[in-house]
């Protein structure tokens, strides 16, 4: 497994104001290829291990076109703009798609955290 790699980048904070706050990553590999979709992830940051749900798309529900790397990285608070990251991308959840509203679109992020910890605990 191929892990991917890039830096901590500010972004829109959309994630932080639905509950589901996200670092961004600017990629290190050019030709980095991950299907846009909501993924379980497992990631190195300062010599330690996170699991967290990646993003990789171009946010339709919030009528943006530009392609976005995120991860909400489950039970972690901190401040890590500008850090490098590694990540692994374990398994696809779903494709991305578009939502009628923002509480349609919470509602599936809730649902997909919970898909990805229930990966995690039966996968670990």
């Amino acid at each position: 497994m191929t892990p991917f790699s890039g830096i901590v980048i500010h972004g829109l904070k959309r994630g932080k104001e639905f509950g589901f706050p996200t670092a961004n990553i600017l990629l290190d590999q050019t030709d980095a290829t991950i299907e846009p979709g909501v993924y379980a992830t497992e990631l190195t940051l300062d010599n330690e291990k996170h699991q967290g749900m990646l993003y990789v798309g171009t946010r339709p529900t919030l009528n943006l076109s530009k392609r976005s790397v995120e991860i909400h990285i489950f039970n972690f608070n901190r401040s890590i703009y500008g850090i490098q990251i590694q990540f692994y991308v374990l398994k696809k959840i779903r494709g991305d798609q578009r939502f009628n509203s923002i509480e349609e679109l919470i509602a599936q992020i809730e649902n997909d955290q919970a898909a990805i910890k229930a990966f995690f605990e039966t996968n670990s």
